[in-house]
């Protein structure tokens, strides 16, 4: 997993959002803290939060939340960006999302 991280933060820029995701979502699974790699993706998700959809919201949001990791700047981005297209939840988006946000 370190080498994993080590290479990810190396091309971070070019990740896509769902590539973000991805990768913070696998690594919450396994149960990995690597705090570089977090605080690269938390960055990079940031930029990109206006390509985001809500699957990718949430996906985001869950994968903090398993991990217990309470990224303020994050999790306002994510709030600010899941308000404005709401209507295009569907209701394990916004299940799945509260559940984020109030596990952490």
């Amino acid at each position: 997993m370190a080498a994993i991280s080590a290479a990810s933060i190396r091309i971070i820029s070019n990740f896509s959002p769902q590539n973000l995701g991805n990768t913070v979502w696998s690594f919450a699974k396994l149960d990995v803290w690597d705090f570089p790699l977090l605080a690269a993706i938390s960055s990079q998700a940031r930029r990109k939060i206006l390509d985001m959809g809500p699957q990718g919201l949430t996906n985001l949001a869950w994968a903090f939340a398993a991990l217990g990791l309470m990224d303020v700047p994050l999790l306002q981005a994510i709030s600010s960006r899941a308000l404005k297209q709401l209507e295009e939840f569907n209701p394990q988006n916004l299940c799945n999302t509260a559940w984020s946000y109030a596990a952490i």
